[in-house]
């Protein structure tokens, strides 16, 4: 089922190759960290059109990054595709950075943008970006899932019972993971020329970047589908 729901959703992916919403999320993703070795963080931020008090904490920079991203002037209406891209931008930042803090409740400004700034390294970016696609990967195919099958659960359903839907749940989450492996394998490499050639992420850098990760999704995608039939 998952399979073939990859299957059906590769045209979707490929429309999403070139979405603006999605180049300016890269873009965000890329240079939040970077912005966090600045002298003034919150004025890098700021520069980024992330909007934040002086010394931001975590859910500052949550709020400010989903606000840039949904006031963004894009060039086109808002989809739900756009809003699936902004919930796993703010969910892999807040998860990248929250993860090395030293408590919830313990943790000062200092400490959010020392957390941060270590997400600004070629490999960290790798693994930020591997996260962000698969996370955006499952919310596609689960959309895709949710508007062509009944989720509710019983002997007429899909799902046999709720035992059943977690275990297929786990089982899209580990395949839209396998997936966008590929994704860490160029991100690093890219992520580290771009900067030390250009010293920032332009808006063309990021579109380019965000099209080509996602032609490596559909091709990993076809590339699991033949193996399964060879």
């Amino acid at each position: 089922m998952i399979a073939a729901s990859a299957r059906a959703a590769e045209k979707d992916l490929a429309r999403a190759a070139t979405d603006p919403v999605l180049a300016s999320a890269i873009r965000l993703m890329a240079l939040v960290p970077k912005a966090a070795h600045g002298r003034d963080f919150a004025e890098g931020l700021r520069e980024l059109e992330v909007v934040v008090p002086e010394h931001p904490m975590l859910a500052d920079i949550s709020v400010g990054v989903a606000s840039a991203l949904e006031r963004r002037p894009h060039g086109s209406t808002r989809s739900d595709f756009g809003e699936m891209v902004r919930r796993a931008l703010v969910a892999t930042l807040t998860t990248g950075i929250g993860d090395t803090l030293p408590g919830q409740f313990d943790s000062d400004a200092e400490d959010v943008r020392r957390a941060a700034a270590r997400l600004a390294r070629p490999e960290s970016f790798s693994g930020t970006a591997r996260t962000f696609f698969g996370r955006l990967f499952a919310d596609t195919l689960g959309s895709w899932l949710d508007r062509t099958l009944s989720v509710d659960i019983g002997s007429a359903a899909p799902f046999g019972s709720l035992r059943e839907r977690d275990a297929f749940d786990r089982t899209l989450e580990q395949y839209c993971s396998d997936a966008t492996r590929i994704i860490r394998e160029l991100s690093a490499a890219w992520y580290g020329r771009t900067l030390e050639r250009e010293g920032t992420i332009t808006s063309e850098r990021s579109a380019a970047y965000s099209a080509l990760a996602m032609n490596r999704i559909g091709e990993e995608l076809r590339h699991q589908r033949d193996a399964v039939h060879a």
